[in-house]
């Protein structure tokens, strides 16, 4: 017989063999003893080949719990992701993959189990709706679900990684993604009903995040040192430059301020539209305190305005301007879609908005049916051009 190259294999007193190998200077046994040594032999063969094709798990992790796997992964990554992120993950492990998943080892989460808690997690929002727990209308339930699995793909790459599982398990084309919901933008009436029927202190604050497409977070982390009343060589008249590099939320009643934006395309430079320059200006004159680090749009007591209390504020807005089906980040979308009505590039879109991929700001351009038959308009009007170029 040739050197053994791989692992090591002795003979036990009790008369059968022992097979081991080393692997990162750990030594690994098989869980069974072998009447012969070419029966330990053969066994040290498969072992070394799934080495080699990278199909090797660890035995010594490989049988744990995913609650056990997914805890570790989490207490691993707390401190990498922004608390907004955090918590969100903490719902979803709490929420949505311990309660269906948790007990189960590691090695038997496979393709096909991963299928079936799609399903027990489509049927777990069903019940809930049934329930009234939430909205019959709801996306949240598809929303979370996405997001659920896109976490648990993340953690399961992760434990390939680890040498816990030798593949992936979540391979559902689409699962990651939710199918968008049509948002119809608010008119300009309805934002000025809107806003007519805010308090006071939140008049300004639809206009500019209508016409700005910032997100709350933005909106709430605008200083007075942030917002610049300029003189435009394009239309002649005071606009307002607004810088946008911060953001202020609140997770569970913590307040986050100056949090790092989620990408380098979030710290921008955008223009407000010159007929929001008045409103803006009269609200700064009344509700922003001159000191240069004041909120423009905070509270009395100078803190940044919270998600909770303006979106009740909203919430009554709304019905009163006959769109219950807004919602405050749809004032986004509907800044996107002025933006692009008004000819706005998709570059020129990601850059207002703060993105760094086509696909995410195109989400927010709408398109809708005047628009197509504007489209089709034009598209007559051209092909009457060609032809009455052709009779000439």
């Amino acid at each position: 017989m040739g050197r053994r190259t791989f692992g090591a294999v002795r003979r036990l007193p009790s008369g059968r063999f022992q097979a081991s190998y080393v692997v990162r200077d750990e030594r690994f046994y098989a869980d069974i003893t072998f009447g012969s040594r070419a029966e330990a032999d053969k066994w040290l063969s498969t072992v070394h080949s799934s080495l080699v094709e990278r199909q090797w798990i660890n035995p010594h992790i490989a049988n744990q719990t995913f609650a056990t796997y997914a805890l570790a992964w989490f207490d691993d990554h707390i401190e990498r992701v922004r608390p907004k992120t955090r918590d969100i993950y903490a719902g979803l492990i709490d929420q949505l993959l311990l309660p269906f998943l948790g007990d189960e080892p590691m090695s038997e989460i496979t393709p096909s189990r991963v299928k079936q808690w799609l399903k027990e997690v489509r049927r777990y929002f069903e019940e809930r709706q049934a329930s009234g727990s939430m909205p019959t209308r709801s996306s949240t339930g598809e929303s979370r679900r996405s997001q659920a699995y896109r976490l648990l793909h993340a953690i399961m790459a992760e434990a390939v990684r680890d040498e816990v599982i030798k593949t992936n398990p979540c391979v559902i084309v689409g699962a990651s993604q939710k199918k968008a919901i049509e948002r119809v933008p608010a008119t300009l009436q309805e934002l000025d009903t809107i806003a007519d029927n805010m308090p006071p202190r939140y008049y300004a604050l639809i206009h500019v995040a209508a016409w700005s497409g910032l997100r709350f977070s933005e909106l709430a982390g605008l200083r007075r040192k942030d917002v610049v009343l300029t003189y435009s060589n394009d239309t002649g008249a005071l606009v307002y430059r607004l810088n946008v590099d911060k953001q202020a939320y609140r997770v569970r009643g913590t307040l986050y301020e100056d949090a790092d934006l989620k990408t380098e395309a979030g710290r921008r430079v955008i223009y407000l539209p010159s007929h929001v320059t008045d409103a803006l200006t009269e609200h700064m004159a009344k509700f922003t305190p001159q000191d240069a680090n004041a909120y423009v749009f905070g509270t009395r007591n100078g803190t940044p305005m919270s998600n909770n209390s303006i979106g009740k504020m909203f919430r009554k807005a709304r019905e009163i301007a006959g769109r219950p089906d807004l919602r405050f980040h749809d004032l986004r979308h509907t800044g996107a879609t002025m933006a692009a009505k008004a000819g706005a590039t998709t570059k020129e879109l990601m850059q207002r908005l703060g993105h760094s991929s086509m696909r995410a700001a195109m989400i927010y351009q709408h398109a809708n049916e005047e628009d197509d038959r504007r489209l089709a308009a034009r598209m007559d009007a051209l092909a009457a051009q060609a032809i009455s170029k052709g009779e000439e």
